[in-house]
């Protein structure tokens, strides 16, 4: 009799274990640091773009400004079962004039990461949880051993400034975090004027329940003196200008 009532403790006490367990599981998929990158169909942000592009060939400097708008317009389930997010890109010269379809962007949320593909490149673009100072290889499935992308190779990204006000030169957001995915420099400012040498520097920031709110991308090189005449390549800057 004993017995019986100890394993029938025994069974109780299991299944108020299990219970237990299984109210303490949790969906990574739910994990609020992920509002950081909200995705839900409709929602866009307006960006100002300022590009500056360096032609060697040329001895030129030429700076644009535009505007793009970044809008999650549907989606779809991938080879891999997963749910994920189309986002289409619009283009328009300046405040005002018609929006026209630039490029599509297809994003998947895995049960740690961020995948965000551009242009036929994708990226690790954020990893989950976010906390201060986690580093990964967000360029890690770029094809980086084509001569175009080679520049990519290596990038360690890191969370920095969690949960920080950031003023993007048009908007102040409260709650940010910052991603710093490469600051490189290889005979910058003419350490060897004779010898070639490149700027690479990549950032954006992420706002709490709006998304990314600034990007910075640089990446050019030079084969002598590093002057504007001598460089080849680029620098872009996006600045979110509103959002719904």
């Amino acid at each position: 009799m004993i017995r019986k009532i100890f394993n029938g403790f025994l069974l109780v006490a299991a299944l108020g274990f299990a219970f237990f367990s299984c109210k303490k599981a949790t969906n990574p998929l739910t994990d609020p640091t992920r509002n950081y990158f909200p995705l839900q169909f409709g929602r866009y942000i307006t960006y100002a773009v300022d590009s500056i592009y360096y032609n060697s060939a040329e001895g030129t400097k030429t700076e644009t400004r535009c505007q793009l708008k970044y809008a999650v317009t549907d989606t779809f389930t991938d080879k891999k079962k997963r749910v994920s997010y189309i986002m289409d890109v619009y283009y328009r010269p300046y405040e005002g004039a018609d929006w026209v379809p630039s490029r599509v962007i297809l994003i998947t949320p895995t049960t740690s990461n961020l995948l965000y593909t551009q242009d036929g490149t994708q990226y690790v673009k954020l990893t989950f949880p976010i906390t201060e100072g986690t580093t990964w290889q967000g360029n890690q499935y770029a094809q980086v051993q084509d001569s175009l992308f080679s520049y990519l190779s290596g990038w360690n990204y890191v969370y920095q400034k969690y949960h920080q006000p950031y003023f993007n030169g048009f908007v102040s957001f409260d709650n940010t975090v910052t991603v710093l995915e490469n600051d490189e420099n290889f005979n910058y400012q003419n350490v060897d004027s004779t010898v070639y040498g490149h700027r690479t520097y990549a950032k954006e920031v992420y706002a709490w329940n709006v998304g990314m709110i600034y990007k910075e991308w640089t990446h050019y090189s030079w084969g002598g003196a590093d002057t504007t005449q001598n460089r080849t390549g680029y620098t872009v800057i996006m600045r979110a200008l509103d959002h719904n």
